[in-house]
C-alpha cells in the first residue's frame, strides 16, 4: 500500500546569483595561524596592517576599490541570500585566468553568473545585468 503526503513538499530555494568581481585588491601579509593569535591582541600588529592595506594600492585604484566595496555591500544589502559575491584580485593568478577566460581588459570587472560581464567603473550597468538575471532565475516572483 502506498500512502501520499497530506502536506506538499516545499521546492528548492533559487540558487543564488553568482557574481564574480574581479579588481585590484589591497593587499595584507599575514604570519601563521599561532604567531597572528599572538599578534592580535597587539596595538602594534593592527598599525603595521593599516598601514600595509592604505599603502599597497595607489590613491586612484584604493579610491576605486572603496567604491566597488560600498556598491558590493549595497548590492548585498539589497538582494541578500539571493546573490553570492566571490571578489578576485585582478593581480592573482585566479584574477589573470578569469580575465582570460572572460575576455576581462579594465577593472573592475563584474560577471554574473559566468555570463554577463560588465567593466570599469560603470557600476550601474553592472547593478542593471543583475538585476536582469534575478528576475530571470526567480520568473519575477520575488
Amino acid at each position: 500500500m502506498v500512502f501520499q503526503a497530506e502536506t506538499p513538499v516545499m521546492a528548492a530555494p533559487h540558487p543564488p546569483v553568482t557574481i564574480d568581481v574581479i579588481a585590484y585588491a589591497p593587499v595584507a601579509f599575514f604570519h601563521c595561524l599561532h604567531c597572528e593569535s599572538i599578534w592580535q591582541h597587539t596595538d602594534v600588529r593592527a598599525k603595521a596592517r593599516r598601514e600595509q592595506l592604505e599603502t599597497s594600492l595607489p590613491p586612484d585604484l584604493r579610491d576605486q576599490y572603496q567604491q566597488l566595496s560600498d556598491w558590493v555591500r549595497r548590492m548585498d544589502e539589497a538582494h541578500g541570500r539571493r546573490v553570492r559575491f566571490r571578489i578576485v584580485d585582478a593581480a592573482s593568478v585566479e584574477g589573470c585566468l578569469k580575465s582570460l577566460r572572460y575576455g576581462v581588459r579594465h577593472y573592475p570587472a563584474v560577471i554574473v553568473d559566468g555570463k554577463d560581464k560588465s567593466t570599469g567603473a560603470d557600476l550601474e550597468r553592472a547593478t542593471a545585468l543583475i538585476e536582469r538575471r534575478l528576475a530571470a532565475v526567480t520568473g519575477g516572483s520575488e
